[in-house]
């Protein structure tokens, strides 16, 4: 069963700016512009909604004809076509108008914004409940290293199978009181040190 490749959404590209894009035509510089408004609004929707998850919060139909409207804006973002790209990303933010009052009306909620901050050697983490939260929590902890759930797992599985992260089980299961509060990098034949 062959699966349908889902429209990407475009990214303004700041074409006009000449140190970054020379040799742009004028008709890319126009297309970049008239993708400005619907780029800031898709951005707002993503602060609210958690990232790319409006279209799973309404209908299918409603869904599959905003996919519409985006497989034509990025069809006319390809043919560098400023007409079309204005009233293309016209009807998409039309779109995610009708869209974020379907998904209110319905009761739906955002993404979780919950955040778990710990604190470990001096450095601050953020671990996340859902990483589709991740701007919205960016915003309000700027500069803070953010992990997903998934992420952490995945390092915790991969710490389990080091030679380091078996180490600590067999100190953990010999002292089951023990709490580990450094594993050396260099040589991992020293002692490990637990309180």
């Amino acid at each position: 069963m062959e699966q349908k490749k889902r429209p990407k959404r475009p990214v303004r590209q700041r074409k006009s700016d000449r140190m970054l894009h020379s040799g742009v035509t004028q008709e890319e510089i126009r297309c970049d512009h008239a993708l400005a408004p619907f780029d800031h609004m898709a951005h707002q929707m993503d602060l609210k909604w958690g990232v790319d998850r409006l279209v799973e919060l309404v209908t299918p139909e409603m869904a599959e004809k905003y996919g519409s409207a985006m497989a034509k804006l990025n069809a006319a973002i390809d043919a560098n076509d400023p007409e079309q790209v204005s009233l293309r990303a016209g009807v998409c933010m039309r779109g995610m108008e009708a869209m974020d009052q379907a998904a209110t009306q319905s009761g739906a909620e955002p993404a979780s914004r919950d955040v778990w901050l710990v604190q470990a050697d001096g450095r601050e983490f953020g671990l996340l409940r859902d990483a589709r939260a991740w701007q919205s929590v960016q915003e309000k902890h700027p500069g803070l290293r953010l992990l997903t759930e998934r992420e952490m797992v995945l390092a915790i599985e991969m710490y389990q199978r080091s030679l380091a992260g078996q180490m600590v089980e067999q100190v953990k299961s010999s002292f089951p009181q023990a709490d580990v509060i450094k594993i050396p990098n260099d040589n991992l034949e020293d002692e490990i040190p637990f309180g």
